[in-house]
């Protein structure tokens, strides 16, 4: 079994994994669907009606027989992931004037009730740091919990507390020897665990994180010619920016039209 380069699989993460062989790919940058998320096409993950399901869920992407397995041992790999509000998004119905026009993507989705502990209206989730625990009892290592900070952040105001502006990178390693271009971080000031970077949608995904975000992290925990999976591709920014960095790529896209976006864009 060869595992191929430069290919866009038209399939759910699961089942691309089962194409990779093990310890072939070299580094992993991927944002997954968010929980309680807008609805882009057939995608299941993020349509939980628990948010510790959804966890649950996402951790298993990660796991020996999956993200883990294909990677090498001098591998990382980078996860962005947003926090959410239960109460907000798929966790409630707007009616009438309070009604927006994301609504819609939240019609099916099934509504868990309060426990008045962890469910609670008003209550942030830390959905990051929940899968950051998940995915340490599985063997991986936590190297850094990056804050990437927003200067033009979508609104999400409230007159009780703080305007969020700020979303979670997790960089893990899969062992204590990895590959990390500590000069080059330096040299592109991307050696702290702090990155302001505004938001860049690309054409009409509206969840695709900028390439001002990832190039770095392409730069300083890869080298050219070797392997970068995206298992849930999206607009393709991953794919993109490996290939202008003259790395290889693997991703998997269930939405085939987002597949025909990410073929136009790296045929440029």
């Amino acid at each position: 079994m060869f595992t191929l380069k430069n290919v866009i699989y038209n399939c759910d993460a699961l089942e691309g994994f089962k194409k990779i062989r093990d310890n072939s790919v070299d580094l992993i940058i991927t944002s997954p669907p968010y929980s309680g998320c807008r609805q882009y096409g057939d995608e299941t993950l993020g349509r939980e009606e628990n948010p510790l399901k959804y966890v649950k869920n996402l951790s298993d992407f990660f796991n020996e027989q999956n993200c883990k397995r294909i990677l090498k041992q001098t591998g990382s790999m980078y996860i962005v992931i947003g926090d959410v509000y239960f109460g907000t998004k798929g966790f409630s119905r707007n009616k009438d004037k309070y009604s927006r026009k994301t609504d819609s993507h939240y019609k099916d989705h099934k509504i868990v009730k309060e426990d008045g502990k962890y469910l609670q209206h008003k209550q942030l989730l830390l959905l990051p740091e929940r899968l950051a625990i998940k995915l340490q009892e599985q063997g991986w290592i936590l190297r850094n919990k990056i804050i990437w900070e927003k200067p033009n952040p979508i609104p999400s105001f409230s007159k009780d507390r703080r305007l969020p502006v700020y979303e979670t990178v997790l960089f893990f390693s899969k062992s204590k020897k990895y590959y990390f271009d500590y000069k080059t971080a330096k040299k592109l000031e991307n050696h702290r665990d702090v990155i302001k970077c505004g938001i860049e949608n690309f054409g009409k995904h509206q969840a695709s994180y900028p390439e001002k975000l990832i190039n770095p992290f392409v730069l300083t925990s890869s080298k050219e010619n070797d392997i970068i999976l995206d298992p849930f591709m999206g607009s393709g920014t991953t794919a993109y920016v490996a290939k202008k960095n003259k790395r290889n790529y693997i991703g998997f896209e269930l939405n085939k039209k987002y597949i025909e976006i990410i073929k136009d864009r790296l045929s440029v």
